[in-house]
């Protein structure tokens, strides 16, 4: 036992090498180099990179020639770009004549240093701004004959006034760092310093997990090692499985898995999976077994692992030769039960994929809904896949010799079993899930049982590969498709339901935003205010300009007071506290925001109501405020309503596109979304009977949902097949990696890491190199194409939106300087600053951006932000009222008639157009802006269509790939095929054919050649039989006559003796006639002896084949010295029988010659041992014979196999070169080990009969 221990660790012994030096090394990352979030290499990170902004605002300062180029404005695009690229914001101020600061360049749009930083006396420190934490860099600069104020901000942090996912808060340049670290006011162990060596901030480390400052490197070095590690687990199986049999290597296997894994559950806690986003709940979550996506990923392997040893080892195992006859049918069905149960179990975690993932897109119909969760998905689909294979495989080859030909039987009890599976199992879904199953079950069963379709060796051909691949890939998309048509019709119906409402989530979630701010404190601080007729209007006006102002657009917003009593406060509408009351208790329906509820005013019109209680701090009620909010509609290409958006406001984002849906009152259309002819009239036959309706028309299903008089329509693009065809390539692409995955796990397994081995891999055939050459160039050509094509649609779609932005700023442009126009009456530049006629411009503002559905901002000429449709992000600090800094240099310096650039907000990118207004002389007085936000859904579904093409067309032609590729190898192997047949057919002692080559092609030449080569090894053979019939006649002549005339020596003498003493007349004739006479026979047996085994070696090649078990030779062999008191005899064979194609007598002949040979060298041993060891590599026997002689000398080695050699005092020496014979005869090999102290082995190879 601890012989085999050292044995495993040695053929181990650099897959765990490997991975103790990967978890080392992963440890040493993780502590002692790098945590690219913990607190100590964040603050180290962030101070370095404060400080080399800090030099670069150091060197701009002593640049005294560039500041005056800056602030007098007559800097080139140049300079402005490098500032840019610093990611400092530069702002230069020059003093006026009372002594204050005026902006005259600005570098940064996303802020600007308010009245505080200009005139405060700090150099340099933290601040708060709205829209994050920066630290500001403050000097006063002489020039020539004036001073400049230069203000740098180095933004340290971003943080918005709401959160969500396009306005998150996060560190600059440390985009993981918000989850492991904060800034803190108090002191901490983690100071941040800047150049001067002054504390800008502290960093407080959060309460975070160690796996969240875990360096990706180091994840992928853990992950590394811990598959070397299983790879020395399973290797370990296996030789546990060769050694002591397969259950035991089975226990062995499963045990370490399971047991792993088990402490992986109990330890979740200390090893922080939660941490990944893989093991979010969240995303999958099915039971206790498979709380995440990541739990299930790993599973599914594991099982798979386990399931493909089961597959390996267990072929050849026969239940019916180890159990008696009356458990056939118990067998039979216990196989059966164990199918049906494994299958249903396989269905509905396949099922609980789609139902239970919330996170988890299959709809491969848009290629941007996937990512790398549906990546993680597409392959636990396919190892579950080929777990369920193996299984069943592993089962049906079981019960396939209980069976026989009564297959019948097994399909009756795999119906019972399923039926009665189906009636104790409650869910409806599942039902009918499992009664599909059910009939496919049946259906594969019988495939599988099919003999083109199995394989007994385990060797695939690539024709039935492929098949099964399909057959599993159209199967799992059925349930797919399946599943999500069902979660797919329940969304529809639910928005149907809230379309007939008409409520809103999205509107929802903009005026909870609003409502933040009216909170009790600021109402009851301000309360006093609603009571006075002069501040009351002002005051609702500013409430509604401040927190409302970024959707005016969107709603109509009102403001209602009442005091105590409920008496109105100076309100526009003649409205009572009852009526809102009522409208906000009985009529008002609830939202997901509290203390708001939204009603339906008409048939095709609803709001939304909020009421406030304002208490004093005793908490008694002192007055009453209603709000109320009517939806406008949204404009198209609008940027705010985008950035506070958290999903589409009704349908998902993955599905939108093909969906439209109408609404309907009394049977007429009130509104409707997307390009879908809806009626604009409902006829009485055209109305639902029902609630729910389901219709199909002209390529499109629609769902029809009637409550009282409303009707709403949900119509979707029907594009089954598509999804069908899609989900199968998807599915296929899977399995081919997976399986590519298992091939390379397998080789590194076999070559334990030996580079000889690795390289011998490697070296591939020539049927493998013009499958890959076929595959890669139909790959590559697929990336190409594609890449080429999404990259002209780029192009297009870039260029088609702006020719639309520059029409579309033209006309507005235009617009605004006409109506503007018609209202001069003096000098063009005072008007923007005028209070009266701004309340003009807001107006036409918003007029304007109605019309054309998007945003608009002016400008001053000095790049000050005058009006906006929009103006709720400059106010809120999300962006400077600043014009873009390059913007401003292409229209106000360079004099461009529009300028076109990108520009971002949070994690908004977006296209900005600015144009000038000009006066009647040309002479810009403002500049107008259209930021046109653009999701790019069009060209997103013009690319996701196109990949979804390319990628079934791939498939379909990598399909095509292999079936040429598998023409075009077979033909030109089959030729290869052939001469390699001649060739080895070639025999000295035989007339060789030639080949008959009709074409006149590089295997042509190659034929005409071995042709050649067949007529000169003829006329070769010929003289060289001659020669050798000559010296074998020679030396067979010379050997017998030496063999003949050993014993001939002593007969001649012994008759001469007697000869001798008759003459003599010796009294013991009598006796001496009797002794040579004894002589004489023993001489002429060892004569016949000789005789023989010429004869013998002579007939090795006569040999008549037979399938027998070679355990049946090896077993009578070991019982005549299992008995003898001379050698210590052990045999340990392989389990199961060993059945070889040979001639048994020459096999008897073999072994019996090789122990005695072993029995023989172990004479002057006083502790004789011989042993004989059997071992299965692959598809052959491996049998050594060893003992403990004294060796083999170096110098007789080479000649140990040659005939008529021999170590011994007497013999003829053609034992070990008939055993050599009798070897290579049944196509083995034979070899030996030696030693001058440890003995000799001698190792004889056969392949199994199978191959």
């Amino acid at each position: 036992m601890i012989q085999f221990v050292i044995g495993i660790l040695k053929k181990n012994a650099y897959f765990l090498l490997a991975a103790a030096w990967l978890f080392t090394i992963a440890f040493i990352i993780n502590n002692y180099f790098v945590g690219a979030s913990s607190a100590p290499y964040l603050r180290k990170a962030m101070e370095e990179r404060i400080q080399v902004q800090e030099k670069q605002v150091e060197a701009l300062a002593k640049d005294t020639s560039l500041l005056k180029v800056l602030t007098d404005g007559t800097y080139d695009m140049e300079v402005l770009q490098q500032l840019n690229r610093s990611n400092l914001g530069v702002f230069l101020y020059k003093a006026d004549a009372f002594a204050n600061w005026k902006l005259q360049f600005w570098s940064y749009q996303q802020t600007e240093p308010n009245d505080d930083i200009v005139y405060s006396s700090e150099t340099n420190q933290l601040v708060r701004l709205q829209n994050g934490e920066y630290e500001y860099v403050r000097k006063i600069i002489p020039l020539a004959r004036e001073k400049i104020l230069l203000v740098a901000l180095i933004q340290i942090r971003k943080e918005y006034f709401v959160q969500n996912s396009n306005l998150s808060s996060r560190f600059v340049d440390f985009p993981n760092a918000e989850s492991s670290v904060a800034i803190s006011e108090t002191e901490t162990g983690y100071p941040v310093r800047s150049i001067n060596g002054q504390v800008l901030y502290h960093l407080q480390p959060r309460k975070v997990s160690a796996n969240s400052s875990a360096n990706e490197w180091a994840i992928l070095m853990d992950v590394i090692g811990i598959i070397l590690l299983l790879i020395a687990i399973h290797s370990t199986a296996n030789s546990i499985a060769e050694t002591y049999g397969f259950t035991r290597g089975l226990i062995f296997l499963a045990g370490t898995v399971i047991g792993l894994r088990l402490l992986t559950y109990m330890f979740a806690d200390m090893l922080s999976w939660a941490e990944f986003e893989l093991f979010d709940p969240a995303i999958y979550s099915s039971s206790l077994l498979l709380p995440s996506l990541g739990d299930l990923l790993i599973n599914s392997f594991l099982f798979c692992w386990i399931l493909l040893f089961i597959y390996r080892k267990s072929t050849g195992m026969n239940l019916q030769a180890y159990q008696p006859h009356w458990l056939r049918w118990p067998l039979v069905a216990l196989g059966a039960f164990l199918l049906v149960s494994l299958t249903f179990s396989f269905a509905v975690i396949i099922r609980s994929m789609i139902a239970d993932a919330a996170r988890i897109s299959f709809n491969v119909t848009n290629f941007f809904s996937l990512d790398i969760y549906s990546f993680c998905g597409f392959v636990v689909l396919a190892t579950l896949a080929l777990s369920y294979f193996l299984a069943s495989s592993v089962i049906l080859r079981l019960l396939a010799p209980l069976l026989r030909k009564s297959g019948i039987y097994l399909y009756a009890f795999l119906a019972v079993f399923g039926l009665l599976l189906i009636t104790f199992i409650q869910s409806g879904n599942i039902v009918e899930l499992n009664i599909f199953v059910l009939l496919w079950l049946l259906g594969y069963t019988w495939l599988l049982r099919q003999p083109l379709l199995i394989t007994k060796d385990d060797r695939w051909s690539v024709s039935v590969l492929l098949l099964w691949i399909f057959l599993y890939s159209g199967s799992i998309s059925l349930i797919i498709i399946a599943e999500n048509s069902r979660i797919e019709i329940e969304q529809r119906r639910r928005t149907a339901e809230k379309l007939a409402t008409q409520a809103d989530p999205s509107s929802e979630r903009l005026l909870s935003i609003a409502l933040t701010y009216f909170d009790n404190d600021f109402l009851y601080a301000n309360f006093n205010r609603f009571r006075l007729a002069s501040s009351n209007q002002y005051l609702k006006d500013s409430l509604i300009n401040k927190n409302f102002s970024a959707y005016l657009n969107k709603y109509d917003t009102r403001i209602y007071t009442y005091d105590a009593q409920e008496r109105p406060l100076y309100n526009d509408a003649p409205v009572s506290f009852d009526t809102l009351d009522i409208i906000y208790r009985i009529e008002g329906k609830a939202t997901n925001v509290s203390d708001m509820r939204y009603f339906e005013k008409a048939f095709d019109k609803y709001a939304y109501i909020s009421r406030k209680m304002v208490t004093d701090t005793s908490g008694v009620a002192i007055g009453y405020v209603f709000i109320l909010s009517e939806p406008k509609k949204y404009k198209n290409d609008a940027l705010v309503p985008e950035l506070f958006r958290t999903r589409k406001d009704f349908l998902p984002d993955e599905y939108s596109p093909i969906y439209s849906y109408a609404i309907y009152n009394n049977k007429e259309l009130i509104d409707y979304f997307n390009n879908y002819a809806f009626p604009t009239r409902l006829g009485d036959k055209q109305l639902p009977p029902n609630n729910f309706t389901y219709r199909q028309n002209e390529g499109y299903d629609e769902l029809w949902y009637r409550d009282n008089n409303k009707v709403v329509i949900i119509a979707r693009l029907n594009n089954l097949w598509l999804e069908s065809i899609t989900l199968v390539a998807y599915l296929f692409t899977t399995f081919l990696l997976l399986l590519g995955l298992f091939q390379l796990i397998s080789v590194l397994i076999r070559s334990r890491l030996r580079l000889s081995y690795l390289r011998k891999e490697l070296q591939l055939n020539l049927r493998t190199q013009v499958h890959g050459t076929i595959i890669f160039i139909s790959l590559f050509s697929f990336l190409v194409i594609g890449a080429a094509t999404i990259f002209f649609f780029i192009n297009r779609y870039n260029r088609n939106k702006q020719e639309q932005l520059s029409r579309a700023i033209q006309i507005m442009t235009n617009e605004v300087q006409n109506k503007m126009d018609s209202q001069t009456f003096f000098d063009y530049m005072l008007r923007l600053y005028d209070s009266g006629y701004n309340e003009y411009l807001e107006v036409l503002v918003k007029e304007v951006s109605e019309i054309h559905g998007t945003d608009i901002n002016i400008y001053d000429t000095q790049g000050e932000l005058r009006l906006s449709s929009n103006p709720f992000i400059y106010d809120k600090g999300i962006l400077s009222s600043r014009m873009n800094p390059e913007a401003y240099y292409r229209i106000h310096r360079q004099k461009l008639v529009q300028f076109t650039t990108n520009e971002q907000i949070g994690e908004i990118s977006y296209q900005s157009i600015y144009s000038p207004v000009r006066d009647e002389e040309g002479n810009p007085y403002a500049y107008l802006n259209m930021p046109s936000f653009d999701s790019q859904a069009e060209l997103k579904k013009e690319i996701s269509n196109f990949l979804v093409t390319i990628i079934n067309l791939n498939a379909f032609i990598f399909l095509i790939a292999g079936v040429i590729a598998l023409f075009i190898t077979n033909r030109i192997t089959a030729s290869f095929s052939l001469i390699s047949e001649k060739m080895r057919a070639v025999n000295l002692g035989q007339h060789n054919d030639e080949i008959q080559w009709h074409r006149d092609d590089e295997i042509g030449e190659l034929v005409k050649e071995y042709n050649k080569m067949v007529l000169k090894l003829e006329e070769s053979a010929a003289a060289l039989a001659k020669s050798e019939r000559e010296g074998a006649w020679r030396e067979m002549a010379r050997q017998v006559a030496h063999e003949i005339k050993n014993p001939l020596t002593p007969m001649k003498l012994s008759i001469q003796y007697l000869q001798k003493a008759i003459n003599s007349n010796s009294g013991d004739v009598k006796q001496l006639t009797s002794n040579v006479a004894n002589t004489l026979v023993e001489q002429i047996d060892h004569l016949s002896k000789i005789a023989s085994e010429f004869s013998q070696f002579a007939n090795i090649s006569n040999a008549h084949n037979e399938l027998f078990d070679l355990h049946d030779i090896l077993h009578s062999l070991s019982s005549l010295y299992d008995s003898s008191e001379l050698v210590q005899f052990k045999w340990q064979p392989v389990p199961g029988p060993v059945w070889v194609f040979a001639d048994k007598t020459q096999m008897n002949r073999l072994f019996t010659n090789l122990l005695q040979n072993a029995v023989e060298a172990t004479e002057n041993k006083e502790d004789r041992r011989v042993e004989v060891t059997e071992e299965w590599q692959d598809d052959a026997i491996l049998v050594c014979v060893s003992d403990n002689g004294q060796g083999i000398p170096v110098e007789t080695q080479s000649k140990i196999f040659t005939p008529n050699f021999t170590t011994k005092t007497s013999g003829t020496g053609l034992g070990l070169a008939m055993s050599k014979g009798i070897v290579e005869q049944a196509r083995g090999r034979i070899w030996f080990e030696t030693g001058e102290t440890t003995g000799t082995r001698f190792y004889v190879c056969f392949p199994s009969a199978s191959s």
